[in-house]
């Protein structure tokens, strides 16, 4: 089998040790760089922000997104009242 991070740079920065920790630790800086912009965006329209779980399921995520953006928004029902 081919080593793989022998042809990686950043990889002969990190010792071999952390090569299997890389992957979840990346998966949880993506949860959180990505988690709370969105979680804030969903909070300002006005639902919960527990529909940001949404966005990190496959497939679901894009029905989601369609489901958000034809909805009815609280916060401009409130407006326009």
């Amino acid at each position: 089998m081919i080593n793989i991070t022998r042809y990686c740079g950043v990889c002969d920065l990190i010792p071999p040790e952390y090569h299997l920790t890389m992957m979840p630790n990346i998966g949880i800086l993506l949860i959180v760089l990505l988690g709370f912009p969105i979680a804030r965006v969903i909070h300002r329209s006005g639902h919960s922000r527990w529909w940001t779980v949404v966005a990190f399921l496959p497939f679901l995520n894009l029905i989601g997104l369609w489901v958000f953006a034809f909805v009815r928004w609280p916060t401009t029902e409130k407006a326009a009242a």
